[in-house]
């Protein structure tokens, strides 16, 4: 009986020691997943558009996207296994008022904020014209959204249109009578709620020998936004001038030339880069004649918190922070932020993870795929001015 009951707990030893050896089956470790979003979020004109957020997470980590529904329309997929991007895109907003819808990114809140439908504006260019004794035609151009209804009148019987309504953007024609007298005229149209003026010499009128001509004001100093604004020339009535601009960024919406007194109108484009001045010549045929109007737009200027990225081969990611500042400061706003700016990379191995454009100090976020080249490679990523150089090893 003893011998037997030895047998057995060799049995059982010999039973553990095999179960301990067989390592067929180990257990998977359950990976430990977080997850990172680029941007908690997005603001959205009345428009609409495409938007993304890109997921930052490991390799074998799922996520999922929740909530888009209605007027927010999901493109990409609704799980997703690994680092990846959510794509989707913002229907417009014909309402006045403004929406929010709440989506779930990887478990994490995402806001997307669409502004409602600007109630309609017109503006008309140009907003003069001057017409010899013969009359002729023109056209006034009415800028506004689509759907916007107008009207256009004219307030004298020798300018006739040919429209008297019209809905979003368009052209209005017109007509100018000959005039007959000896004395020179002037009319109206309202077009879409602006005054439309217009100028006629009279019959034989002969051209002044002894114009007299004042500009005012001859210097503006704009912030960075784009937009307009006139200038007054005071002549006589049968007084030429001619305007005209060898800046690009500035433009005459009303033409490059008149008669008598008038509105010199200029527009200009945002600037977000450096200050910049420019000139508008106001020339009349008289001997040296001439008036200088100086524009002088306000610009941005830029700074990056990391100039250069050093990488091994293996796919990483960084950041780094742009800080700007207007000049001069009294175009920054309240809060100092109002330059705009967008981060480029010039290579395809380098990719901007945050959404662009962007406003005022922000960080950017970026990728970096993985190297499988035998060479190292060095690429960049633009902020106006600024370049930061990025390396990564070879394997």
């Amino acid at each position: 009986m003893r011998a037997a009951g030895v047998a057995v707990v060799v049995a059982a030893a010999a039973l553990l020691g095999a179960n301990a050896c067989d390592k067929s089956n180990p257990a998977e470790p359950t990976p430990v997943c977080s997850f990172e979003l680029s941007n908690r979020e997005q603001n959205f004109s009345s428009a609409g558009g495409p938007g993304e957020v890109a997921v930052q997470t490991g390799a074998q980590c799922s996520w999922a996207v929740e909530g888009a529904t209605g007027w927010v329309t999901l493109h990409s997929g609704t799980s997703v296994t690994g680092p990846g991007t959510a794509n989707f895109t913002v229907l417009p907003n014909v309402t006045p008022e403004g929406r929010t819808k709440a989506l779930a990114i990887a478990g994490i809140s995402f806001t997307v904020n669409q502004s409602g439908l600007a109630p309609c504006a017109f503006s008309i260019t140009p907003e003069s014209k001057s017409f010899g004794d013969a009359g002729g035609s023109g056209q006034v151009h009415v800028a506004t959204t689509a759907g916007c209804d107008w009207t256009a009148t004219s307030n004298v019987a020798w300018v006739t249109t040919g429209a008297a309504k019209g809905s979003g953007p368009g052209p209005v024609s017109y007509s100018v009578a000959a005039n007959n007298a000896s004395t020179s005229r002037s009319g109206t149209l309202t077009v879409a709620g602006h005054t439309f003026s217009v100028a006629q010499a009279g019959e034989g009128a002969p051209e002044p020998s002894d114009c007299q001509y004042a500009v005012a004001p001859v210097e503006f100093a704009p912030c960075l936004s784009g937009g307009r604004f006139t200038a007054t020339l005071t002549t006589q009535a049968n007084c030429s001038w001619t305007v005209n601009t060898s800046a690009g960024w500035l433009s005459l919406p009303n033409g490059k030339s008149g008669k008598g007194s008038g509105t010199i109108a200029i527009a200009f484009s945002d600037n977000y880069d450096a200050p910049r001045e420019g000139v508008v010549m106001v020339r009349w045929p008289t001997p040296t004649a001439g008036q200088n109007i100086r524009v002088e737009q306000a610009g941005c200027l830029y700074a990056v918190t990391e100039s250069a990225f050093n990488f091994t081969s293996a796919a990483a990611t960084g950041s780094f922070t742009v800080l700007q500042q207007s000049v001069p400061n009294s175009c920054g706003g309240p809060l100092q932020n109002q330059c705009v700016w967008t981060a480029r990379s010039n290579v395809s191995w380098i990719t901007v993870t945050s959404s662009m454009p962007r406003q005022g100090d922000n960080p950017v976020s970026f990728s970096v795929s993985a190297n499988t080249g035998t060479t190292s490679r060095t690429g960049k990523i633009t902020v106006k001015d600024k370049i930061v150089t990025i390396s990564q090893a070879a394997p």
